[in-house]
């Protein structure tokens, strides 16, 4: 999800919640959009570039589909275990449970993370159909991403390993509907590494 979205949707969750609590929906909202700041720190730390316009423009192209010539390096979505929901959220909550006042936190965190995760069942649906196997090429025992992949007008989500995720994300000049998406989920894992593995193959 964008920046735009997360600030625009929690913004109305917190006046909907806290129309006169205005610490509460600045707290809010801010959980809700401050929590990419990972991304940021993790830009930096991978490329040594602290500087936000870096960040921005490296967003601007990470989820982009290959084309001949492109080298430019991807470190994938550079979230760190903040948006790992079966982490975070817990420990947001139990938080909230022992001081009520950290409840707009809690709230917003969990507002930010349902908008990146909303696509979730479809992911997992395609990680239990692959059983384990590249949905494209059939191998077994590859590490596996998920790819949200366009075809003939419809999309639908693949389970498929490095180097049929990285053919799927480049550009095709005779079939330009048949590429992907990097959607890039592993069920126990981060998917930045999936998409990272994949981009630097």
């Amino acid at each position: 999800m964008r920046l735009r979205t997360h600030l625009l949707t929690s913004s109305a969750l917190g006046l909907a919640l806290y129309p006169r609590r205005l610490e509460c929906l600045a707290a809010l909202v801010a959980a809700g959009t401050l929590i990419d700041l990972d991304h940021l720190v993790l830009y930096g730390l991978r490329t040594g570039d602290w500087s936000v316009v870096g960040a921005l423009r490296y967003h601007r192209y990470r989820g982009r589909r290959y084309t001949a010539g492109d080298t430019r390096p991807r470190y994938g979505s550079l979230r760190s275990w903040l948006h790992n929901p079966w982490l975070a959220l817990p420990l947001a909550w139990v938080w909230a449970s022992v001081r009520p006042e950290a409840r707009p936190l809690a709230l917003g965190l969990s507002l930010h993370l349902a908008l990146d995760h909303v696509d979730l069942p479809w992911r997992v649906q395609a990680r239990l159909r692959a059983g384990g196997a590249c949905q494209a090429c059939g191998r077994r025992g590859a590490r596996l991403a998920v790819y949200r992949c366009a075809h003939a007008g419809t999309k639908r989500y693949l389970a498929l390993c490095r180097a049929c995720g990285r053919r799927a994300m480049t550009v095709s000049k005779r079939h330009p509907a048949q590429t992907a998406n990097p959607v890039v989920h592993y069920l126990h894992e981060q998917g930045t590494t999936a998409h990272r593995e994949v981009a630097n193959e």
